[in-house]
C-alpha cells in the first residue's frame, strides 16, 4: 500500500501561516483507530478512504483532501487528515470520537523549540507585557471584564516584521511625559540644532527647545502633570526589552514630547495647532493628538499643513457614545493623512462603556477609520519610575496605538504616502469582530473598517516595498495573505495595468471562480467572499499569468 503525497504542498503553505495565527493547523486532525476498526477497514489512502461507511461520509462532507499515515504503517493506526477548508477542529474532533471508531481525535498542535521562540512571534521580555493585552491577548488577564483571546492587534506577529526605524519621529501632542522615566527617557527626541544655552539657536522663536515643548506654558520642559500624556507616550515608545515595566509599540523610533494639555485635562487651539507645526516643521513623520474640540479655521489650517509636509496624523474619536464629530478627528473626512480613531474592549466590541463612567463610549460616526484596543490600558506613570498599577480608558488610548502600527507601516516602506498608510491600516483591519448589532460586514460607522490589525499592515506594505522586490520586479503583482475581510488586496507597481482575468481554483483543481476586471496601478481591492480555506488564484492577461496561493481566513 502506498502512502499519498497529493497535496503536500497545501500541507506545508497552511502550515506556514498556521504558525503565525494559531496553536494548531486549523486544516488538520489527527486520529487513531482502535485496534477492531483497523482490523475491519479497507484503507485505501490514494482513494482517500477508509473503507468504513460512516467515517468515509463524514470524511466527504468536511473535504477531506488527503490520508496521510503517522508512524510505521500499519502499527500506530494513526492518520493525518487533512481538509480543504480550515475548521473547528475542537469541534470536528468530537464529531469523530461520536463515531465510536477512535481511541483518539485531536488537533494537529504546534509546538516550539526550547531555545526559542515560536516562529513568526516576538514576545519582549518586559515585566509588565502580561498586562498588555492590547498588543498581545492569549486570554489569561484578569479584571478587565470579559476578554477574547486575540481580541489584539497582533503586535508579536508584527514585530517578527519591523520594530522601528531609528530615524523616524513620532510626536506626541498631549500632556507631556514624565521627561526621566528610565523606561522611556532614551527615545525622547533631540533638537540637535538647538543647545542648553538660553539662546534661540535654531532662529524657530522658542528658547531651548532640546527636547520638545511645553505650549501650555510656554517653556522647554514638557513635564507630564496630569499622566495622560505620559500612558500615550509609553503606549508608542516604553522601552522594549528591557526587562522593566511596559513595551512600546514601535521599539526605536524617536518621541517628540510636545505638551498642550494641563493638569485641568484641557487644551487651546491655539497650543493645539502650535504642536502640529512645531511637528511637522522639525521632522515627525507620524503626530498622535488624544484631544478633541470643535471644528476650527485655525486647526483645520494646522491639519492641512500637515497633510502638505507629509506627516500621518491620528486622533482620536473622544468618549462620549455618542456620533457628535469631534476635531481633529473628523478632519479624516477630509484630509486623507487623518487617522480617526475609536476603542475596543477586551471582548473586541466597541468600547461602551470604559471602566470610569458607566454613560460614557467610544463615539462613532461616518469619518471613523479604524478602531484599536483603549480600554483598561496599563502603562507608564508619571509619579512613578517603578509603577506598573495605573491604567487608563479611552480612544486616547487607542490612537497612539494606531500611530504606532503607523510607525511600523512607514517603516516597512517610507516611500508610502500618508494617504496610503491610512488605505493599508483600513484594508488590513479585521471585520466583523465585535457586537453583530454594530459590526457589520464592511464599512459600519461604530468600529470603521475594523480594527487594526499590525502584522497584517506591515505585511501589507512590505508588498509595496520596491526596496524588497528590486526594479527588476516592479511588474509584477503582489498579494497580502492570508485574506480576511472578503477583500484580495493586490498591488500592481503600475507596469501592467488594463483588463485581466482571475480565476480562483479549489486546491483539489475544482473551479470556484472566475470573472474578468480592471487592474489600476497601486492597491486593488477584489471582492473575495469565499468560505475560509486555501485557493490558487491566477491573474492572466493575452500576454501575462502570474499564480498566487491564498489563504482565506
Amino acid at each position: 500500500m502506498r502512502t499519498t503525497i497529493t497535496f503536500l504542498f497545501l500541507i506545508v503553505f497552511h502550515a506556514a501561516f498556521s504558525q503565525q495565527t494559531s496553536r494548531f493547523v486549523e486544516n488538520h486532525l489527527i486520529v487513531k483507530l482502535t485496534e477492531y476498526q483497523y482490523a475491519q477497514s479497507e484503507i485505501n489512502l490514494d482513494a482517500k478512504k477508509f473503507g468504513i461507511t460512516s467515517l468515509d461520509a463524514l470524511n466527504e462532507t468536511l473535504g477531506i483532501v488527503s490520508i496521510d499515515q503517522i508512524g510505521q504503517y500499519p502499527k500506530t493506526h494513526t492518520f493525518l487528515l487533512v481538509f480543504q477548508n480550515n475548521q473547528a477542529v475542537g469541534a470536528i474532533a468530537g464529531q469523530y470520537k461520536n463515531l465510536g471508531l477512535f481511541e483518539y481525535a485531536e488537533p494537529d498542535y504546534i509546538a516550539q523549540g526550547g531555545g526559542q521562540k515560536v516562529a513568526g512571534e516576538i514576545i519582549p521580555n518586559d515585566t509588565r507585557f502580561n498586562k498588555q493585552w492590547g498588543l498581545y491577548n492569549d486570554g489569561t488577564m484578569t479584571g478587565i471584564g470579559t476578554v477574547a483571546i486575540d481580541s489584539d492587534v497582533d503586535m508579536e506577529l508584527a514585530w517578527d516584521i519591523q520594530t522601528g526605524d531609528p530615524n523616524m519621529v513620532i510626536a506626541v501632542s498631549d500632556s507631556g511625559l514624565k521627561m526621566n522615566h528610565p523606561d522611556i527617557a532614551a527615545r525622547i527626541w533631540t533638537n540637535t540644532a538647538e543647545t542648553l544655552n538660553g539662546v534661540d539657536d535654531d532662529g524657530n522663536g522658542l528658547i531651548d527647545d532640546v527636547n520638545g515643548w511645553d505650549y501650555r506654558n510656554n517653556d522647554n520642559n514638557p513635564t507630564d502633570d496630569l499622566g495622560h500624556g505620559t500612558n500615550v507616550a509609553g503606549i508608542i515608545g516604553a522601552i522594549s526589552n528591557n526587562n522593566s515595566l511596559f513595551t512600546g509599540a514601535n521599539w526605536n523610533s524617536k518621541v517628540m514630547v510636545l505638551k498642550v494639555l494641563g493638569a485641568d485635562n484641557s487644551a487651546t487651539t491655539a497650543n493645539m495647532a502650535s504642536s502640529v507645526y512645531y511637528a511637522a516643521d522639525h521632522g515627525a513623520k507620524v503626530f498622535s493628538m488624544s484631544i478633541g474640540g470643535g471644528a476650527t479655521a485655525t486647526m483645520q489650517n494646522a491639519v492641512a499643513y500637515a497633510d502638505t509636509h507629509n506627516m500621518i496624523f491620528v486622533a482620536c474619536m473622544m468618549n462620549f457614545n455618542n456620533n457628535v464629530a469631534y476635531y481633529p478627528a473628523a478632519y479624516s473626512a477630509t484630509y486623507d493623512n487623518v487617522i480617526a480613531v475609536g476603542s475596543t474592549n477586551p471582548d473586541d466590541h466597541r468600547t461602551a462603556p470604559f471602566f470610569w463612567d458607566a454613560s460614557s463610549g467610544s463615539n462613532y460616526g461616518t469619518h471613523l477609520n479604524v478602531v484599536a484596543p483603549g480600554n483598561y490600558i496599563y502603562g507608564l506613570s508619571n509619579t512613578s519610575d517603578t509603577s506598573s498599577s495605573s491604567y487608563w480608558g479611552g480612544t486616547s488610548q487607542a490612537t497612539p496605538l494606531v500611530a504606532g502600527i503607523a510607525s511600523l507601516v512607514l517603516a516597512i516602506n517610507p516611500e508610502l504616502s500618508p494617504s496610503q498608510v491610512r488605505t493599508i491600516i483600513e484594508n488590513t483591519a479585521q471585520d466583523q469582530v465585535g457586537d453583530p448589532a454594530e459590526d457589520i460586514a464592511g464599512y459600519d460607522q461604530y468600529m470603521g473598517y475594523g480594527r487594526a490589525n499590525a502584522f497584517a499592515a506591515v505585511q501589507a506594505a512590505q508588498l509595496l516595498s520596491t526596496h524588497q522586490f528590486g526594479t527588476d520586479q516592479a511588474q509584477e503583482f503582489q498579494i497580502v495573505n492570508p485574506e480576511r475581510n472578503g477583500k484580495l488586496q493586490l498591488f500592481s507597481k503600475g507596469q501592467f495595468p488594463g483588463n485581466y482575468e482571475m480565476v480562483v481554483n479549489a486546491m483539489d483543481g475544482k473551479l470556484v471562480q472566475s470573472k474578468t476586471m480592471d487592474i489600476k496601478a497601486g492597491m486593488n481591492g477584489i471582492d473575495f467572499n469565499l468560505p475560509k480555506g486555501n485557493y490558487i488564484v491566477t491573474l492572466k492577461s493575452s500576454s501575462y499569468s502570474k499564480i498566487f496561493k491564498v489563504l482565506k481566513e
